[in-house]
């Protein structure tokens, strides 16, 4: 006889379909007030993230943001054809593109930011600045922890 399966347990203790849950809302709130911007949560990560750390290659970038390197070269397709970012050989290893915001995604970057801002808020709002804050910690923590296992 199979093991009888605790729907309840499943549902009510899964830590990761919980966080999923949360992570949809956050992206969500943040797609719907960046989109007058031009640009969805994931794009304006990806255009903030180049902005700070200068030419990355993809699998740099994909390191750093926690995605595998095929995921972020398809969510970077539309930023290339938008010439929002550029691609180039690494000049260090030929075989490797490096990426680059372009001055048009610093543009964008620019106008979606106090769009960002005005979701920012409206989270902190939502659950209160406090609980904001910890939440930020807790999930640096769990990313952290996280990469170990």
């Amino acid at each position: 006889m199979s093991e009888a399966i605790d729907i309840a347990a499943i549902r009510d203790g899964c830590t990761c379909l919980r966080a999923r849950r949360a992570s949809r809302q956050l992206t969500q709130l943040y797609d719907r007030t960046l989109a007058a911007g031009g640009l969805t949560a994931n794009q304006f990560g990806l255009l903030a993230y180049l902005e700070g750390s200068g030419p990355l290659s993809i699998g740099d970038l994909a390191a750093a943001i926690g995605k595998h390197p095929s995921t972020v070269n398809r969510d970077l397709r539309p930023l290339t054809a938008e010439r929002m970012v550029a691609t180039a050989a690494d000049p260090a290893d030929r075989r490797v593109r490096t990426l680059r915001i372009t001055a048009q995604g610093r543009a964008r970057l620019r106008r979606a930011l106090p769009l960002w801002r005005r979701a920012q808020d409206q989270v902190r709002q939502a659950i209160g600045p406090d609980a904001t804050r910890d939440l930020n910690d807790l999930l640096d923590l769990a990313s952290a922890r996280l990469e170990r296992v």
